[in-house]
């Protein structure tokens, strides 16, 4: 079985949510350290044009989105799994909310508290990813989403006084999702001290981060490269329905229905309830398969 290959930076709240499901696991994997802002170079030919981070590679298979990925390491994986059989539903309902709803709760104050720490052209950066992202906006913002964030945390608090993990005795992928907003607001330390005051909250962060990084190995961006150079895409199986709006073969294009223009444009090859799998060509890598979930993607004829 090729390896896993995650392409992230540390101070990624999604990043996170991925490490945090491989440490469990206990799974092997290897890192490569991609920059917060564009250009990515060593990124874009795997994905064909997709920035957003953290995206997974298994040789000439590339997973994006954190749901994607978390779906096909637990296939590949299947031990001490995070997405049991019986609450696959309530996982994913969520994570879901989790990912957006909490998510873009904690970020106009996190970014507030630590605007001053960030690099030089990370605003302009991530305006081009959501248009009107500014100080201003995010003054405006913040108190708003604070409000927010902390309701949630009452909520998760309440949860958690009853069991170790959102789903009872065992970590979950519900867990992992619902941890790393919570996480990235902990990197301020006035939002910290919101984690601090629940105790039932703080104790389920520490039991979290309390797994450690895991069996990680640092990988280089060319590395990465030549490892999808040499392999070709294996996890291409399933074809498309006959009711499906696009056949097999079809030239569509995937864009995240949130924010970010990004698209990955590739030939259809699979197309599923819950993934949607098209294959591309690069001068830098050869053919690659590119995975995305159908939840939260837009997929059009190219």
């Amino acid at each position: 079985m090729a390896e896993i290959i995650l392409h992230h930076y540390a101070l990624s709240p999604f990043s996170e949510k991925i490490r945090r499901v491989l440490a469990y696991k206990g799974v092997p994997w290897r890192a490569v350290e991609q920059p917060i802002m564009m250009p990515k170079p060593e990124l874009v030919p795997l994905t064909g044009g997709n920035r957003r981070i953290p995206a997974m590679q298994v040789g000439a298979d590339v997973y994006c989105d954190t749901a994607c990925i978390a779906r096909r390491i637990e296939q590949l994986h299947p031990e001490r799994p995070v997405i049991p059989q019986a609450a696959a539903g309530t996982v994913a309902m969520i994570e879901d909310w989790a990912d957006h709803r909490l998510f873009m709760f904690a970020v106009p104050p996190t970014i507030l508290a630590l605007f001053d720490d960030l690099p030089p052209g990370f605003i302009e950066d991530r305006r081009a990813m959501s248009p009107g992202f500014s100080r201003e906006a995010i003054e405006a913002a913040a108190p708003h989403a604070l409000e927010q964030a902390l309701h949630a945390f009452d909520q998760l608090d309440a949860q958690l006084a009853r069991s170790p993990y959102l789903l009872g005795a065992d970590f979950t992928l519900a867990d992992a999702a619902a941890y790393h907003p919570v996480r990235f607001m902990q990197n301020a330390p006035e939002l910290a001290a919101h984690v601090a005051a629940r105790p039932a909250l703080a104790d389920w962060c520490g039991r979290i981060a309390g797994f450690g990084e895991g069996k990680v190995t640092p990988l280089s961006g060319a590395e990465a490269l030549a490892a999808a150079t040499a392999a070709t895409p294996a996890d291409v199986d399933g074809g498309v329905p006959a009711d499906a709006p696009f056949a097999a073969g079809d030239t569509v294009c995937i864009v995240a229905d949130d924010y970010g223009p990004e698209t990955t444009v590739g030939r259809l090859v699979r197309m599923q309830a819950n993934e949607v799998v098209v294959l591309r060509e690069d001068a830098a890598v050869g053919e690659v398969a590119v995975h995305y979930p159908r939840a939260g993607y837009v997929v059009s004829r190219a």
